[in-house]
């Protein structure tokens, strides 16, 4: 009986290791900023229509008044809850209907979605997302953050 169960123990390994590699690429595409033109800098202002503070990534969901009337949604990704948290950002921060202007780095294909960098709320506030930040810069929070947006407006 000992050796009928050695096979289905070798088969049970074989397919973990196999699930476990298989899914590694996954789980690295996830944290990818690949999606994002990280050489380039976007200001995107409009009204908050969703405002999610949860793990992995915190998501901030504006709709932006283009010039020839339009409007249009974008979806902003940034760090999780925990990490923006100790960059001094809480929860009730941003509320739906709230005026704001991001700097973000905008996607690489042109579509309305982008990884904030620094989020400019209406009562003056400034937030900034840590994403990209190691080692000192990391635990002790932003430095000196800039007072208006830095990217070219978006059009």
């Amino acid at each position: 009986m000992n050796q009928q169960r050695r096979p289905k123990l070798s088969a049970l390994k074989l397919a973990l290791v196999a699930l476990a590699t298989l899914s590694g690429p996954v789980a690295d595409a996830h944290h990818s900023f690949a999606k994002f033109d990280m050489a380039k800098l976007t200001a995107v202002s409009g009204t908050v229509r969703e405002f999610t503070w949860a793990n992995p990534h915190t998501w901030l969901i504006i709709m932006v008044k283009k010039p020839n009337g339009t409007t249009e949604q974008w979806s902003l990704v940034a760090s999780s809850p925990n990490m923006l948290s100790r960059w001094g950002w809480n929860a009730a921060d941003i509320k739906p209907g709230d005026k704001v202007t991001v700097d973000v780095h905008p996607g690489r294909d042109g579509t309305a979605i982008g990884s904030m960098q620094t989020v400019f709320l209406a009562n003056g506030k400034v937030l900034a997302d840590p994403a990209g930040s190691t080692g000192q810069a990391l635990a002790s929070g932003p430095g000196k953050l800039p007072a208006k947006p830095q990217g070219q407006p978006y059009k």
